[in-house]
């Protein structure tokens, strides 16, 4: 999974990028500079090491995300062709994106439009990237009409239909993700990477002083009207506390009532915006951590797992990981019949363990 983090510049992006990925990543002066920074890091997952017990693997992976974090948007930058193409290029490669917003005010770092105003730097954002897609569509549309003067496809007539109806959405101020698509239009246009259609997590980030202010600032927020993932931290705070030992952080944050670190709260929002679960595997003496789209199938999951194990898909063993460690042992669980055999039309859940039976 890659998130893109977005922005107008000093915002606090890189901030909390080097709080998210634990790096040293050159803040302030960097956003006015070109180009991006990317890190990975692992995602946490106390029941990889409950999982672990049973089955003493030889290796443990857990599931990654990759963070990516580019230079500072400012109004008419896209427009003005003044963010580099290789920057949007990276960014259409993304999963999401997450839109950090200023919430906090500091007469050391102005505004680069004056005032902190999260609604108004919202939209900014959302109008830049809907610039970068209408650019693509133009495009796309210039060269559809050419070959479809000499012939008429279905297939591209239809894509035609469907990127008329993107661009009329834009220039009306609706992003692509909220234009309800079907699934066959959805497709259609897969492969454009459309920022716009991409999920959006916002992040609001709000200055030490404000941490106790947290939930009502999220609460008037423009993202409790648009139905969107919205989170609230302070990311200069929890840069700060990443660059502590483990257990003085932990005290730090109990002493500021925070309950979770930004790499938690982050993911966990991430995970809720992608509409992602997560399921295990043993293979190989490898205890393994998959993602997968909520409502997906056991062959969705064997397919992630190995396009073997989808072409020659028999069956599924699963149960779930809490079941399992309650029973000690796979053993335990079968004989107690709560180890189960299913199809390839099982919906996967959150925290199924599952050996794929296949024959290729």
């Amino acid at each position: 999974m890659k998130i893109g983090l977005v922005g107008l510049p000093y915002v606090g992006k890189t901030s909390l990028f080097n709080a998210l990925t634990q790096s040293e990543a050159e803040t302030g002066t960097y956003a006015a500079k070109k180009g991006w920074n990317v890190g990975s890091v692992k995602v946490p997952d106390e029941r990889l090491a409950a999982l672990g017990e049973i089955f003493d693997p030889k290796q443990t992976t857990p599931t990654s995300i990759d963070y990516v974090d580019i230079a500072g948007v400012s109004k008419g930058d896209i427009a003005a062709e003044g963010l580099e193409a290789g920057i949007i290029a990276e960014l259409r490669e993304v999963d999401a994106l997450a839109h950090i917003v200023r919430a906090f005010e500091d007469d050391a770092v102005p505004h680069v439009d004056g005032d902190v105003n999260p609604e108004r730097d919202i939209e900014t954002i959302d109008i830049e990237l809907a610039f970068a897609d209408l650019g693509i569509i133009d495009n796309r549309l210039n060269r559809l009409d050419r070959e479809l003067r000499t012939q008429k496809i279905p297939a591209l007539e239809h894509e035609r239909a469907v990127l008329e109806r993107c661009k009329e959405g834009l220039e009306a101020g609706t992003a692509i993700r909220d234009l309800l698509l079907s699934p066959e239009d959805g497709r259609s246009i897969r492969g454009y990477g459309f920022l716009t259609q991409k999920p959006l997590l916002l992040i609001f980030n709000i200055g030490e002083g404000e941490l106790d202010r947290a939930d009502e600032m999220r609460a008037r927020s423009p993202a409790s009207e648009r139905d969107m993932e919205a989170l609230t931290l302070s990311a200069r705070l929890e840069m700060e506390l990443t660059r502590l030992d483990a257990e003085e952080a932990e005290l730090f944050r109990e002493d500021m009532g925070l309950d979770e670190s930004a790499l938690a709260r982050v993911i966990d929002a991430s995970y809720r915006t992608l509409g992602l679960i997560t399921f295990f595997t043993v293979l190989s003496d490898e205890l393994r951590a998959w993602t997968l789209r909520t409502g997906m199938t056991a062959l969705d999951a064997a397919e992630t797992i190995h396009t073997d194990m989808a072409r020659g898909f028999i069956r599924a063993e699963t149960i779930h990981w809490s079941d399992l460690v309650e029973c000690g042992s796979l053993t335990t669980a079968r004989d107690s019949g709560l180890l189960r055999l299913e199809g390839k039309d099982y919906t996967v859940s959150d925290g199924d363990v599952l050996t794929i039976r296949f024959n290729v």
